[in-house]
């Protein structure tokens, strides 16, 4: 059965969120709007709110590999708790093969340095970071196929990185938590050893804009709009962005036969309504799942840890399911 923690009545803004979007205008920045900006200009400026988002590094031990992608090198960034004991006793990490949010079109490894430093503190794992082609210069399926070659490096090269192959989950935020669902339903369908866990942060799911959560939060009044939406699809698929395809709207795959999965929700968010929706498909299919809604915490609140507790608590709980998967 599933674990759900869900609050009884919709909840405000945390004010540690209000407070950190002043902080950021009074500095000349916001998140990047890539409806009003050229895709150059809103991938600088989404670089740039995001190195003022994560402050200075965390301590961690950190290096970059590359392997083969569907289409040329792929970049993959290692990393461990700055106190990593296991090694230290010559035994190896279990890993979180973790993918970045932004729509498949913003953000990269280097964005989300904070929240990755963050997990592997506070997990006890090693944190795979895949650098996946942004579209529209790469659309679906490539990225697919570059999740499933970074499952495949760490399954036959991890041991001489020090990863345990044996210990393996996924995760991800946003666009990034689609495609760890996808891995885990590629991985449950591939010869090889089965992943232990799942950590997906307010995903996004399927092709779904007449949801409760589109029209209570779709005007932007907390970030994220449905039309920004719209365009994040059109972007990633082509066309029109309308897609029936599970391998593009995971939400709509077969979810039988899946790791513990840990479904985190923010509550004042127009993708709320995928995660809500992804729990009761789980449910359906007797997929053993936690859903959490942090209801007055917004879209991306992953980023916000630096600034907001409840965010970095979010964070941490998600990163203590993935050690007591893998560490147990």
């Amino acid at each position: 059965m599933p674990d759900t923690l869900l609050p009884l009545h919709r909840d405000p803004l945390d004010p540690q969120v209000a407070a950190l979007g002043e902080l950021a205008a009074r500095a000349g920045l916001a998140p990047a709007d890539p409806l009003r900006l050229t895709l150059a200009e809103a991938r600088a400026a989404a670089e740039r709110y995001h190195l003022f988002l994560n402050g200075p590094a965390l301590p961690a031990d950190m290096r970059e590999v590359e392997t083969d992608g569907p289409a040329g090198p792929l970049r993959l960034r290692l990393i461990r708790p700055a106190a990593d004991d296991d090694r230290a006793a010559g035994h190896p990490l279990p890993v979180l093969i973790y993918f970045h949010g932004g729509g498949f079109v913003l953000n990269s490894i280097d964005t989300h340095d904070r929240l990755l430093r963050l997990l592997a503190r506070h997990s006890g794992a090693a944190v795979c970071a895949v650098g996946y082609s942004l579209a529209p210069e790469q659309r679906f399926p490539h990225q697919r196929g570059e999740a499933l070659a970074a499952l495949r490096w760490v399954v036959r090269h991890g041991a001489g990185h020090g990863l345990d192959p044996e210990r393996i989950a996924v995760g991800g935020d946003s666009a990034g938590a689609n495609l760890a669902l996808g891995l885990a339903l590629d991985a449950r369908d591939e010869p090889g050893p089965p992943l232990s866990f799942g950590m997906l942060l307010y995903g996004m799911f399927a092709h779904d804009f007449d949801t409760e959560s589109h029209r209570l939060f779709g005007g932007g009044r907390y970030g994220l709009t449905t039309e920004r939406m719209r365009w994040y699809w059109r972007q990633y698929l082509g066309h029109g962005g309308i897609t029936r395809d599970p391998a593009a709207a995971p939400l709509l795959a077969d979810l039988q036969g899946l790791p513990p999965l840990h479904v985190a929700a923010a509550g004042l968010d127009c993708l709320r309504d995928d995660s809500l929706h992804l729990a009761q498909r789980l449910e359906m299919a007797r997929s053993p799942h936690r859903l959490v809604l942090h209801g007055t915490l917004p879209h991306s609140f992953a980023g916000m840890t630096r600034h907001v507790r409840k965010a970095e608590g979010a964070v941490v709980l998600a990163a203590g399911e993935v050690r007591r998967h893998l560490l147990r």
